[in-house]
């Protein structure tokens, strides 16, 4: 293993050992990223709804967890894990093919990759090893959609939360399903219920504007964050994907919305946004991240060449990066950042 692979490193948490309520507790700090990158040669935050994760440059080993939580905040009993080097460098190319996923081959998370990456440069934070580690990954995650079936379909966490209610419900047509909010989550939600023939689509954001765009997008009914309760009892379903700190609906507003009826709430929240009562009725059913996980737990097994293919191409892409790693740390070939730490003073 070459010095400069070992100067790459990833610290951080997961769906696969965290659940909602600990991952909720980390909220990652942007403001704290400038010191992070003061105290080593370079940082690139991940935060999406499974997982919080630093990828560094030049920090010691000693320093990562107290930079993990310098950054991401909140009380925790969890460790989070430490991948150094190689192990860094494969769990960021199969982060970004999804392979790491709670839906394999998500879309979104490629996505999300690309994000946080844009965001280190605006803040010129990633150092010269990140920036081609987080290149391959992007090489990665395309090949992955395009040379697979692993990506296929567009799946997405939003996309099974329809499949979900679709099954419960015994079909869309005929149903009015609420999606409340109305970023990439609710869009993606609210897109899949219109290709899927739902009955009719309630739309109900923060913002009325971006609830009225995404409804005139899918031939959906825009209401005001204000009428949310209202909403809930006009729907058959709800998919809830709103950016909280605390429950948008409570507890005695579902019952109400749906007492002495059947009704599914798919809460992708994190922190949730729906308080779960002590007593759920008869007939409700609210299923948060953890529960949609369970459901997806048994995908490996049953896409099992798709993930085979998609394991060669992260190492096939995993093995270029390690040996452009060598040759700089040779001396043989020099980065080139595409982004420029700010002048001094």
């Amino acid at each position: 293993m070459s010095q400069a692979t070992t100067r790459l490193a990833m610290v951080g948490v997961d769906q696969r050992i965290a659940p909602v309520e600990a991952l909720a507790a980390l909220r990652g700090d942007p403001r704290e990223l400038a010191a992070i990158r003061a105290r080593c040669g370079g940082v690139v935050a991940l935060s999406t709804c499974h997982r919080r994760e630093l990828y560094l440059e030049g920090a010691p080993p000693a320093a990562l967890k107290p930079l993990f939580f310098q950054w991401a905040k909140g009380e925790s009993a969890l460790s989070p894990v430490i991948r150094c080097g190689e192990s860094a460098i494969q769990h960021l190319l199969r982060v970004a093919a999804g392979l790491e996923s709670a839906v394999l081959g998500e879309d979104q998370i490629l996505g999300q990759v690309r994000a946080a990456y844009r965001e280190a440069c605006a803040g010129a934070l990633a150092g010269p090893l990140l920036h081609r580690l987080f290149h391959a990954a992007f090489r990665a995650g395309k090949r992955v959609r395009s040379e697979t079936e692993l990506g296929g379909g567009g799946r997405s966490l939003a996309g099974s939360a329809v499949n979900v209610v679709e099954r419960r419900l015994g079909g869309l047509a005929g149903a009015t399903v609420l999606v409340l909010g109305a970023g990439e989550m609710a869009s993606l939600a609210a897109a899949r219920l219109h290709d899927r023939g739902a009955g009719r689509i309630l739309v109900c954001s923060r913002t009325l504007a971006h609830a009225a765009q995404l409804a005139a997008a899918t031939g959906g009914e825009a209401m005001p964050w204000e009428w949310r309760e209202q909403a809930l009892a006009r729907a058959d379903a709800a998919i809830c994907a709103v950016s909280a700190p605390e429950p948008v609906i409570a507890a005695p507003a579902l019952l109400a919305a749906t007492a002495g009826r059947q009704f599914v709430a798919v809460d992708l929240g994190l922190p949730p946004n729906v308080a779960r009562p002590a007593l759920m009725p008869p007939g409700v059913e609210v299923i948060d991240l953890d529960g949609m996980r369970a459901r997806l737990a048994g995908q490996a097994s049953r896409r099992a060449g798709a993930v085979a293919a998609a394991e060669v191409i992260v190492a096939e892409e995993a093995a270029t990066l390690q040996l452009w790693l060598a040759s700089r740390a040779r001396g043989d070939v020099h980065s080139r950042p595409c982004c420029r730490r700010p002048a001094a003073g």
